[in-house]
């Protein structure tokens, strides 16, 4: 049980990682397409921005984000179990491979709609699926044999 809490603390610090790293990249990307489009974003509302949806639009995308790890960290024990190759890079997969499923169904449900306004690009998605790649990272290297 000890060993179960400490992994799920570590999974929660992948979580944290992939919402934190994912959300900002999202603002950006948004607001780089607002500077594309003519608008001015000076340095302040840039920051304005960034903390609004870290406040915001992170702690809605950090449900889904919790989900989607939750279920890819899990496949990617069952696919280390049976492949015996490095571990590090299965959880980089799985994180990533979870960013762009989550976000493709995300847009199916939400009838065609790409609700991550920062990853409609192919460069936003990857964005987006590079967050995920790196908390896979973290988990793997935390949780790994003689860790955590």
């Amino acid at each position: 049980m000890k060993k179960f809490g400490k992994t799920f603390l570590v999974f929660i610090l992948s979580v944290l990682i992939a919402t934190l790293l994912a959300t900002l990249f999202s603002t950006q990307f948004v607001i780089t397409g607002l500077e594309g489009a003519g608008a001015k974003v000076g340095l302040g509302d840039r920051l304005d921005m960034t903390f609004y949806d870290l406040g915001h639009l992170g702690r809605l995308y950090g449900i889904f984000i919790f989900i989607g790890l939750g279920i890819a960290f899990l496949c990617a024990t069952i696919v280390h179990r049976f492949a015996k190759t490095k571990r590090p890079l299965i959880y980089v997969v799985a994180g990533m491979a979870c960013f762009v499923i989550m976000l493709y169904l995300m847009q199916v449900v939400f009838f065609g709609v790409p609700i991550i306004a920062g990853a409609r690009s192919g460069l936003g998605l990857a964005f987006q699926a590079l967050a995920g790649g790196l908390a896979g990272y973290v988990f793997a290297r935390l949780t790994g044999r003689g860790r955590v």
